[in-house]
């Protein structure tokens, strides 16, 4: 018996985002305790343009495969509002890994942008219809 398996993209972009949001909240919130334990390239400019091309990559992806299955606009418009968040905390917004008001904005941005990515992907992967085929083991599904 030969198993097929499938990358799921929106469980792999769900799990890529949500560790992005947690990125931004520890360098927003407690960037001085990561720099004495010694992960200052947690902060890091690079650490954050790696960390948006991962998401934004996979999430860019789901999103056209996910359009393409279902039709429906709805996971599209959370994309949006995600990568707009992101966009605007990143590089219009003074982008400061110090808990000052400007930099608390940015962060409050940046999480709030990683969790409308998460929340698209969890929407995008439950509008795909499921693709079962019948199966000796399920006949029900068996075309007349």
């Amino acid at each position: 018996m030969i198993l097929r398996s499938r990358l799921n993209l929106d469980k792999v972009g769900a799990c890529a985002s949500g560790i992005c949001a947690v990125h931004c909240l520890l360098t927003g919130v407690a960037f001085g305790i990561l720099s004495v334990m010694g992960l200052e390239w947690f902060g890091s400019v690079a650490t954050d343009i790696a960390f948006l091309s991962i998401t934004l990559s996979i999430a860019s992806i789901a999103i056209f495969t996910g359009i393409r299955r279902h039709g429906s606009l709805i996971p599209a418009v959370l994309f949006a509002i995600g990568v707009s968040s992101i966009i605007t905390s990143h590089f219009i917004l003074p982008h400061s890994h110090v808990s000052q008001g400007e930099g608390m904005l940015a962060t409050l941005l940046s999480v709030g942008g990683g969790c409308c990515l998460v929340t698209f992907h969890f929407v995008n992967m439950r509008m795909q219809p499921s693709c079962q085929r019948p199966t000796r083991m399920n006949p029900s599904l068996t075309q007349d």
